[in-house]
């Protein structure tokens, strides 16, 4: 448990009551998350794994003016039954916002690994890297949806090499239900100072999504990326340093709370740090190496809000990794609740019920 990063939290939290003060603006906002995901594979690609635990993070959250506030609280993840060990991490935040764009300086809530497709990266980070440390900027408005971040995951050390990622996904909407995609993601190991190797792996390209509603099928959806890849100076890496792909997904929603999808892909050298292994021509074991690539991901998730702001979420997929079939699944519940605290009347009580991520601090993409 690292307590020691509780301390600027604390300080922070004193902050924003203080700033908060003649406004009488301050939320406690909470959200508990519960998962299980387990994946089965036995394919060279991507090694199988299970997570199972419960998150928790809690923060106040203080307007300081028109456009700006900061939140400030902790982030509490428990991953195994079997480890009775907790990792507890900061949140601070500093956050600008207009009617149409936010601008977030400190810990950032990602919602949907900034809009990344698998390729990208992988699903498991959504549940294993909730949080990120960085920048980040949000826009929403009737023509373009984009999030672009950077994320320093390590600081450079005379033992350790620095690492950080950063990109994001934006749409133009060019026609109702018609839009231009863009992904790019970078992922950076190195640093100039303490020698050392310093390398980089490259995944971006273009896409076109359509969205509709089709009779039967309802609420529908479809996406086709072509991807490109450069992965240079990893060391005793056998394949090519540029590498291809094309990505396409299929989303159907026939019955309330329930949707269907599909994803194929087409891959050649292709290679992605962060992405889903089975995705890739490189091996989990470092060795393994296929230059051309099939991939095919079936799936059904339903989601339901059991009360308001209480989302349930269960998917189960199927997976052909070239001549192997493989199956996971995943659920995920999750409770928030947020408390309005009244600095100038001494007095707090609990507010509505809401989402958590909504507003200041995520948007989904």
């Amino acid at each position: 448990m690292r307590l020691k990063f509780l301390l600027p939290a604390v300080a922070l939290l004193f902050e924003a009551s203080r700033l908060s003060a003649a406004a009488g603006n301050l939320t406690l906002q909470n959200n508990l998350t519960f998962y299980g995901d387990n994946t089965e594979f036995f394919e060279p690609f991507r090694l199988r794994e299970t997570n199972l635990g419960q998150q928790l993070e809690s923060f106040l959250k203080a307007e300081t003016g028109i456009h700006t506030s900061v939140r400030g609280g902790i982030f509490a993840n428990h991953r195994s039954a079997l480890d009775s060990s907790t990792e507890v991490l900061p949140i601070l935040s500093f956050i600008y916002k207009t009617p149409e764009s936010e601008g977030i300086f400190g810990t950032l809530l990602p919602v949907k690994r900034h809009g990344l497709i698998e390729p990208m990266e992988i699903t498991i980070l959504e549940l294993t890297r909730p949080i990120e440390y960085g920048m980040q900027w949000i826009q929403d408005d009737e023509a373009v949806q984009a999030d672009l971040f950077l994320n320093w995951q390590h600081l450079l050390t005379a033992s350790s090499r620095e690492i950080f990622d950063y990109g994001g996904s934006a749409r133009l909407y060019c026609l109702p239900g018609v839009a231009l995609g863009a992904q790019a993601h970078c992922y950076h190991v190195g640093g100039a100072s303490y020698g050392g190797v310093v390398r980089n792996n490259f995944v971006g390209g273009v896409g076109l999504i359509l969205e509709s509603q089709i009779p039967l099928l309802g609420k529908s959806s479809l996406e086709a990326f072509g991807l490109l890849s450069n992965d240079t100076a990893r060391p005793a890496y056998p394949g090519p340093v540029n590498g291809a792909g094309f990505y396409a997904k299929g989303t159907f929603s026939p019955l309330d709370h329930w949707e269907a999808f599909g994803i194929a892909w087409v891959g050649k050298d292709f290679m992605s740090e962060e992405g889903d292994g089975n995705y890739n021509s490189f091996g989990y074991d470092g060795v393994f190496y296929k230059s051309d690539r099939n991939y095919e991901e079936a799936g059904i998730r339903y989601s339901v809000a059991l009360d308001p702001g209480v989302i349930f979420d269960f998917e189960i997929r199927s997976h052909w990794i070239e001549d192997a079939w493989a199956h996971s699944f995943r659920i995920v519940a999750t409770a928030p609740f947020n408390v309005d605290v009244d600095i100038t009347n001494k007095k707090s009580q609990h507010g509505d019920t809401k989402p958590l991520r909504t507003d200041s601090d995520a948007t989904d993409k």
